[in-house]
């Protein structure tokens, strides 16, 4: 995966869209903000990297558009209740 750095104003350009109708209409789709969806759509890819492949935290969280491996551990972690390599961990032992 190759993901670049995408903003709130480079969507709005891309799609059109005004500001507030995006927003609104992410929020009424899928009960998020179009930023909130992208890093949940990233964790979710890594969450199956993590289970699928080898690679270190750090390629991981760089692959899937982190910049800072220390925030993407943050984010991880705050949704899934472990750290990623806890979380590779547990589920590679339960399998």
């Amino acid at each position: 995966m190759d993901y670049r750095e995408i903003t709130n104003s480079m969507l709005q350009k891309e799609l059109n869209y005004h500001p507030n109708y995006l927003a609104k209409s992410m929020l009424k789709a899928y009960g998020m903000t179009p930023m909130a969806y992208l890093q949940n759509y990233r964790l979710e890819q890594s969450k199956r990297l993590l289970l699928q492949t080898s690679w270190s935290v750090s390629r991981i969280a760089e692959d899937v558009g982190f910049h800072h491996v220390s925030h993407y551990s943050s984010c991880f972690s705050k949704k899934e209740g472990l750290s990623p390599k806890a979380f590779r961990s547990k589920f590679i032992r339960e399998r």
